[in-house]
């Protein structure tokens, strides 16, 4: 997991990194930052530092000890993971942990510097399931904290995703948020902070990690990466300072111009309020997966974003430059969106990621969302 950014050396993650040069390390700490965002980078960095047994004298990780090496492959015997799988908790439900998926985790995480909940499904072909953390888990998580430490030093669980707590989960686990054991660390990461059981949030002290910025990523993109500088503006703008975003549209461009390609049926259809044609836009994009219909809102709001950016400024790129196989004509297109419909337009498509977050039948979410579009026009 490399990707080493100089961002660890600004104000904002010196005073966090701090805490463990001092000893005042928070037992409950929730990470916020955007799915496919800097949260993995910051906590493998933060574990390193609070397992390091050769710390520099500016409390930074030595990166060369047994304790830096096993954290960097997440293999750290004192360091746990727990994070969404397929189950649930009702009757039938599976009886397997995030442990049984720990290989397949860690293989995902070596190779993906900014993981997106969207790929940790594919990467488990679980695109048709729904993903959770379950009441089994939160059990399993208790059984390894109360056990002691192998290094003598701190044991640390990383819980990816509590928005994806079941509520019989959350409960169980909220004792042990509030008061763990000694020399126990939860570091919860979430890229849904509104998602997440207040009854956690008040428990945890709560750090919220910046996107990078556009031009940053895109700096690192064409540098690192070896991107070309139009592209590498392009995905910047789209990914709002998102690198695990950039990337995977990067590496995805057929699966973005699907996205691409349905957001212009839309607009069509909604403009000229044609019912039929909805119904057969629901039905062919009803066979997505959840993820993938959520993928397509944020894509969605992203464009009416760069719309908006388009009219005020008159000119720019939006994600169709990257696409002239699309019938699309961006200036014609922000002509016919008058500023009073892109906050509207902005909701329908937030509202729907919400919605099929929340589990709803993506072909009634779409549909909604064709049927509000229509009444904006």
């Amino acid at each position: 997991m490399g990707d080493n950014f100089s961002f660890f050396q600004n104000s904002l993650y010196k005073s966090w990194f701090d805490h463990i040069k001092s000893g005042q390390i928070a037992h409950a700490q929730l990470i916020v930052s955007k799915n496919g965002g800097l949260a993995w980078l910051a906590v493998l960095e933060y574990i390193k530092r609070v397992m390091c047994d050769q710390p520099n004298p500016n409390g930074g990780a030595c990166g060369f000890c047994d304790a830096c090496v096993q954290s960097s492959l997440f293999s750290h015997p004192d360091v746990h993971f727990a994070f969404p799988i397929s189950g649930g908790d009702g009757e039938g439900a599976s009886s397997k942990t995030s442990d049984q998926y720990l290989p397949e985790f860690r293989t995902y995480l070596k190779t993906n510097p900014f993981p997106m909940f969207k790929n940790w499904i594919s990467s488990i072909s679980a695109q048709k399931k729904v993903l959770q953390i379950g009441v089994k888990e939160s059990s399993a998580v208790l059984n390894k904290l109360s056990l002691k430490s192998h290094s003598g030093k701190y044991k640390i669980l990383v819980l990816w995703l509590p928005e994806k707590l079941s509520s019989a989960a959350a409960n169980k686990l909220l004792k042990t948020i509030e008061e763990p054991n000694e020399k126990t660390v939860l570091l919860l990461i979430t890229h849904d902070l509104s998602g997440v059981l207040p009854t956690i949030i008040s428990r945890c002290l709560v750090f919220s990690i910046p996107p990078l910025g556009g031009k940053q990523v895109e700096r690192w993109l064409n540098k690192e990466r070896n991107v070309a500088p139009d592209t590498a503006r392009v995905l910047s703008k789209m990914s709002c300072g998102d690198p695990g975003l950039a990337l995977d549209y990067l590496e995805n461009r057929e699966n973005l111009k699907v996205f691409a390609e349905a957001f212009v049926s839309s607009m069509k259809i909604s403009f000229k309020k044609d019912f039929q044609g909805l119904h057969l836009w629901v039905e062919e994009l009803g066979s997505w997966g959840r993820g993938q219909t959520q993928e397509y809102f944020t894509f969605s709001s992203t464009v009416i974003s760069e719309i908006a950016k388009y009219k005020s400024m008159g000119s720019g790129e939006v994600i169709f430059d990257w696409f002239p196989e699309i019938s699309f004509k961006t200036e014609g297109f922000s002509k016919l969106l008058k500023y009073s419909y892109l906050p509207m337009f902005m909701s329908v498509f937030d509202e729907g990621k919400i919605d099929i977050g929340r589990n709803l039948n993506p072909k009634i979410v779409l549909f909604d969302a064709g049927i509000r579009m229509m009444e904006i026009f």
